[in-house]
């Protein structure tokens, strides 16, 4: 069955059938003039037949003293032809094969009218006498002096039978015909497809890799399609060397990268780079066709690749430090599946030791540092109270004036200071049972920002309706949370002067949204990218007005990123901004 189907999709095939249903079409357009042209053209010829005797009998009864009786049956002697002579009146004087007194009057036949008015008459209906469909042909004519109408008919019936035969031995020449245009047909596809296969046949053997193959010399019509084998054959040779040093050229990359990179087909290694040797021992076969679970990798790492091997996404993760001093970073992307359907994975073993030593330094460092400022910041302030109490004894006025200077930069320096601590604190890893409860966190923000905004006139409320009788925790440290609502309150209130503030919890799929909205000025859509980097500020002069550190955001986002979560902006110059916390929900 396949052979058959091989044979019915093939060139040949199709060819040939082309061939024969141009035969077809040919014999379609002879088939339909016998069935049709040849009838009427028949019908046509017996009916001059019939005009030709008719008139050769109107110029014998114009001249014969016989009775019309004897006149219309010696006319049609040993013929198939009906002869009728019909008086001016429409009388029937005689039939040769009817007797004239059983006829009715003809006066109002068709051809009958015709002949008497002078004309030939043709008529084709069911005779009313003989009972049978005719062909009537009147002539007029003269008998005795009498003007008469003298009509010969024809069954049709025997036209029929003639148009027949002669349709049977056209359909049978036919026939022949279209078995001699098949097998010609099918030489002829046989003679042309015959170079087409051997053209196939190379390309096939070319697809196949081998490119030493010769292409024979092939018809002048089919010389384009055998140089353009050969043109793709050099193309093909050149593409492969260019494949061939592209490789060597990435291998050379890879072996120039400090990272350690392995290509794993399934659970399978099947390249490495040189830094892998360098930084991991080598199994015993080398690297390439070794098992990934069989490499010999540090168990952490190798539980960190293995676990993502099957993930459909990109995912890096920077390993705990181990017992040895090391800290490794994984990175592990799935790559595009061949047209095997292999799983395909690049994973980048980076050895970032030296960095995290480097972050723990400068966390470490802040964290003194922000220690060591509040002793500055302490006696910032009992300068500015003894500022106040000498007031009294001279200029109190610009005293007091120079006092809440120092006392208001007092408190900027202490809410950076404060900023740097939870900014430090929340640079390091959270617990891993850390769980917030949404609702008391935000009556409680709520709460504690009521009197700030009571001073401006502003409404702040906190919307629980889609929450309404459900339980909304977390995966969030409490106090990380506390510090990213205080932060995005601050703003929203600092940068309102109408209207107000809403903070709105929903449940998201497995998420929970915090959305804090206000209807102040908004944020510039070029500045909004970059307000969650530390210390940038939209407009540099109303945030030191505010009081604003440039770490409020950027503490908010290490919140959310800290917790496995998400913080979005929305905003609009005029309209005021929303703030969208996305956190994991604890269940």
């Amino acid at each position: 069955m396949t052979r058959i189907n091989r044979f019915a999709g093939s060139f040949l095939f199709r060819l040939a059938v082309g061939y024969v249903l141009v035969a077809v079409i040919f014999a379609a357009a002879w088939v339909w003039s016998l069935y049709g042209p040849l009838t009427e053209a028949m019908l046509r010829q017996q009916q001059r037949n019939l005009t030709a005797v008719a008139q050769s009998a109107a110029l014998l009864a114009a001249e014969t003293d016989s009775t019309p009786q004897e006149l219309a049956n010696r006319l049609v002697t040993r013929t198939d032809l009906r002869l009728t002579i019909v008086g001016s009146d429409g009388v029937v004087l005689a039939d040769s094969e009817y007797p004239p007194s059983e006829m009715e009057n003809h006066g109002q036949r068709p051809e009958i009218r015709a002949a008497l008015a002078g004309e030939v008459g043709v008529d084709r209906r069911v005779s009313r006498t003989a009972g049978i469909e005719e062909i009537y042909v009147a002539v007029p004519s003269s008998l005795d002096g009498r003007k008469i109408a003298l009509r010969v008919s024809q069954p049709l019936s025997e036209i029929e039978d003639a148009a027949s035969r002669s349709r049977r031995f056209g359909l049978g020449l036919l026939a022949v015909a279209l078995l001699i245009a098949a097998g010609v047909a099918f030489y002829a596809a046989r003679a042309a497809t015959g170079p087409v296969k051997q053209l196939s046949d190379i390309a096939e053997r070319m697809a196949a890799g081998n490119l030493n193959v010769d292409v024979p010399a092939v018809p002048a019509d089919l010389t384009p399609l055998a140089d353009a084998l050969s043109t793709l054959r050099a193309q093909m040779r050149s593409r492969l060397d260019a494949l061939e040093t592209e490789r060597r050229t990435l291998r050379a990359a890879l072996d120039g990268l400090g990272d350690a990179v392995l290509l794993v087909d399934g659970e399978t290694i099947v390249l490495a780079n040189k830094e892998t040797a360098r930084l991991f021992r080598a199994p015993a076969r080398g690297w390439v066709g070794t098992r990934i679970d069989e490499s010999g990798l540090p168990a952490t790492l190798l539980e960190a690749v293995r676990s993502r091997l099957d993930s459909l996404n990109p995912s890096v993760v920077e390993l705990p430090t181990d017992p040895t001093g090391r800290t490794w970073r994984v990175f592990v992307a799935p790559l595009p599946g061949t047209d095997d359907g292999a799983s395909r994975t690049i994973v980048v073993i980076s050895d970032v030791t030296e960095r995290a030593r480097v972050d723990r330094v400068r966390r470490d460092f802040v964290a003194n540092a922000s220690h060591e400022l509040k002793t500055p910041v302490a006696g910032i302030r009992l300068l500015a109270e003894s500022a106040e109490t000498a007031a009294a004894d001279g200029d109190a006025e610009q005293a007091l004036i120079f006092t809440r200077q120092i006392e208001a930069e007092t408190e900027r320096l202490q809410r950076l200071v404060s900023d740097l601590l939870d900014l430090s604190r929340l640079e390091a890893a959270p617990a891993p049972d850390a769980l917030a409860d949404v609702r008391v966190a935000v009556d409680r923000a709520v709460v504690s920002h009521r009197t700030a905004a009571a001073r401006k006139e502003l409404e702040l409320t906190a919307d629980f309706d889609s929450v309404r009788g459900r339980d909304v925790f977390v995966r969030a440290d409490p106090t990380d949370l506390a510090i990213a609502l205080d932060n995005l309150l601050d703003n929203a209130i600092a940068y309102t002067d109408s209207g107000g503030v809403n903070v709105d919890v929903r449940i998201v799929d497995d998420h929970v949204a915090i959305r804090v909205s206000d209807t102040g000025c908004g944020i510039p859509a070029e500045h909004q990218p970059r307000v969650f980097e530390r210390f940038y500020r939209v407009d540099r002069g109303r945030s030191r007005d505010a009081g604003g550190t440039g770490l409020g955001l950027a503490l908010v986002r290490h919140v959310v990123e800290r917790s496995g979560g998400t913080v979005t902006l929305e905003s609009a110059v005029g309209e005021g901004s929303m703030f969208t916390l996305m956190l994991p929900r604890a269940t």
